[in-house]
């Protein structure tokens, strides 16, 4: 009996107070209707972010793109490293290589013309290598051979022949 007492009361409160509860009613139907147009709105933002990262994949798994993507780049890495690795060694084997070239013609004696004698010096990028001398005479050309280390000679050199060591050093 307490159930039918309730209903009446609810029955009687409505009927006393139709226009309250029908603006009520307007007003939880307005904030629903706005609540979903929101929801919608966010939806067609995120359906077309999902398009967009969906374009071009032609059908193919994303997750798989993703791990396809990480491979070429683990490889392009790897690639990377071992490029490092070849430039240090280039880098080593070029200062080895000929760097300082200096040559000089002259005439090893005063009574011959044409400066047919010259000096050569080949020096890596620590001022070792070799000098090469030719000294022309009217009858007979000698040549010598005269290995450089860190910049000094073993041999001793003419006056020509320290010039041009000289100038390779300081170039």
């Amino acid at each position: 009996m307490a159930s039918s007492d309730f209903y009446t009361i609810v029955k009687n409160y409505l009927q006393a107070h139709v226009g309250d509860v029908l603006l009520a009613l307007i007003f939880v139907f307005l904030l629903t209707l706005i609540v979903f147009v929101l929801s919608n709105v966010k939806l067609a933002s995120a359906a077309r972010r999902h398009y967009q990262l969906m374009r071009g994949v032609d059908g193919k798994n994303l997750e798989q793109m993703l791990e396809n993507n990480l491979s070429e780049v683990m490889e392009i890495k790897r690639d990377l490293s071992l490029l490092k690795d070849k430039v240090k060694e280039l880098e080593r084997q070029g200062k080895l290589s000929i760097k300082k070239i200096k040559f000089k013609r002259y005439n090893a004696f005063f009574d011959m013309g044409g400066d047919l004698s010259f000096s050569l010096v080949l020096l890596n990028e620590y001022n070792t290598g070799v000098m090469i001398t030719s000294i022309y005479a009217r009858d007979e050309n000698r040549i010598y051979l005269k290995p450089i280390v860190n910049g000094n000679a073993s041999y001793t050199l003419s006056p020509e022949e320290r010039e041009i060591l000289d100038e390779a050093l300081r170039g």
